[in-house]
C-alpha cells in the first residue's frame, strides 16, 4: 500500500446554497490536509482530492453521509505523494462546463440515459442499429479507441454542445457514450 490516495468522482445532485456548502466543504478539506480541486455547484459536486489514506476515508465517509451525494462513484489510486500542492475549492454555475446558459435544457439530476455494464455494453456495442460516440477529448482517441467509435473533433466537453448537429444522422439509432 502506497502512502498516499487520490480520489476522483462526481455526483449530480441539486445543492440549495451551493455557495455556503462550498465554503463550508473546503474548511472540512482543510482539517484533513487533503490537496486537491473540486467543483461545487447548484447541481453537484465533481472534484479530484489526495491525502493520507485515513484522510480520504474520512472524506469518501463525509460525502456518503450527507443523503444527497449517496450516488458518488469514488476512483481511488495509490499514489507515492499528494497529487496536488492545495486544495481549491470552488463555487462554479456547473459542475462539468457544457455552456449552456439555461439550466432548464438539461437537468443532469434527471435520468438522462442508461448506465450499462461492461457485458452489456459489448453486447449491444457490434449490432446494425447502435452508434458508439467517444465524446472525449479529440486526444483520447488517438490513445485508443472502440472499433468504429464515432469521434468529434473537441478539445473540451465544452465544446461537444457545439457539435450536436454533427451527429443528426445517427437520430434514429442507440447512442452508446463513453
Amino acid at each position: 500500500m502506497k502512502a498516499y490516495q487520490t480520489l476522483l468522482y462526481y455526483c449530480y445532485s441539486h445543492i440549495q446554497d451551493a455557495e455556503q456548502y462550498n465554503a463550508d466543504h473546503l474548511k472540512f478539506c482543510k482539517s484533513l490536509d487533503l490537496t486537491g480541486r473540486i467543483i461545487i455547484a447548484y447541481e453537484g459536486i465533481n472534484g479530484t482530492v489526495s491525502g493520507t489514506p485515513e484522510a480520504c476515508q474520512a472524506y469518501m465517509d463525509y460525502i456518503y453521509a450527507d443523503g444527497r451525494f449517496n450516488a458518488t462513484e469514488f476512483k481511488i489510486d495509490e499514489v507515492d505523494k499528494p497529487s496536488f500542492i492545495k486544495i481549491h475549492c470552488r463555487y462554479k454555475s456547473e459542475i462539468v462546463y457544457s455552456g449552456l446558459k439555461d439550466p432548464s435544457y438539461i437537468n443532469p439530476t434527471e435520468e438522462t440515459g442508461k448506465h450499462l455494464e461492461p457485458k452489456e455494453f459489448a453486447e449491444m456495442k457490434d449490432h446494425n442499429d447502435v452508434v458508439i460516440l467517444d465524446v472525449r477529448s479529440n486526444y483520447d482517441p488517438s490513445m485508443g479507441k472502440f472499433k468504429n467509435a464515432v469521434t468529434l473533433d473537441i478539445e473540451n466537453f465544452r465544446d461537444f454542445p457545439e457539435m450536436i448537429n454533427e451527429l443528426a444522422q445517427y437520430k434514429d439509432k442507440k447512442i452508446l457514450t463513453y
